[in-house]
């Protein structure tokens, strides 16, 4: 048995110890969360459907955690940036995973990374946004599009029309484009200008 000669060595070994177990703790807990949340996504439809929107609602904001494992689950977070937010959970699809430069059409290697958002969309009540956005730089002359407006506008809806032709219920669906007007970089840069150009695709929270 170890014998203490001073009373604050006592002190700061159960401190230790204390700290540990609150540690301990807090990781039995977002695994509990976790493994509750692979037995809703797997019991059944309905309770999917119901677990998925209660989630939703009440994690933003909360437990983000869950919301990124979720994603990391289906390996999403391998080919885009995952954002969670108070009211929405921001999908970042940057240039050039889905399109070719002045291109609208998807390329065909980006299906697989597409489909694993199906698996989850289809058993979410909640709505989903898919906004098509530029760099500022005008459009060259093989494209048959006049701005790049009318680029990130069908760019958006040709995302949407995937996720529609792969049994994602239409009315949860909207798209939307905003051209070079949402930047998220600085376009002087062709890091800058790689950022900007993306789709990001949002899954919006359900009003409580």
């Amino acid at each position: 048995m170890r014998y203490y000669e001073r009373e604050d060595e006592l002190e700061n070994e159960l401190n230790r110890g204390a700290l540990w177990a609150i540690t301990y703790g807090d990781m039995m807990s977002y695994l509990m969360i976790f493994f509750m949340i692979l037995f809703a996504f797997y019991s059944s439809k309905n309770i999917t459907s119901q677990f998925s929107m209660k989630g939703l609602e009440e994690t933003f904001g909360k437990d983000t955690s869950v919301a990124q494992t979720l994603f990391s689950k289906h390996g999403i977070q391998q080919i885009a940036q995952v954002e969670i937010s108070a009211n929405k959970i921001s999908i970042n699809f940057a240039d050039p995973i889905l399109f070719a430069p002045g291109s609208e059409v998807l390329k065909e290697s980006s299906y697989p990374h597409l489909r694993r958002l199906t698996a989850v969309f289809k058993d979410l009540p909640n709505p989903i946004q898919i906004e098509g956005h530029t760099d500022n730089r005008p459009l060259g002359r093989g494209t048959r599009f006049k701005s790049n407006w009318e680029l990130s506008s069908a760019r958006a809806f040709t995302v949407l029309q995937f996720f529609v032709n792969e049994g994602v219920a239409p009315e949860k669906l909207s798209a939307v484009g905003y051209g070079e007007f949402k930047p998220v970089a600085s376009n002087d840069t062709p890091e800058g200008r790689s950022k900007n150009r993306r789709i990001e695709i949002n899954i919006i929270r359900h009003e409580i």
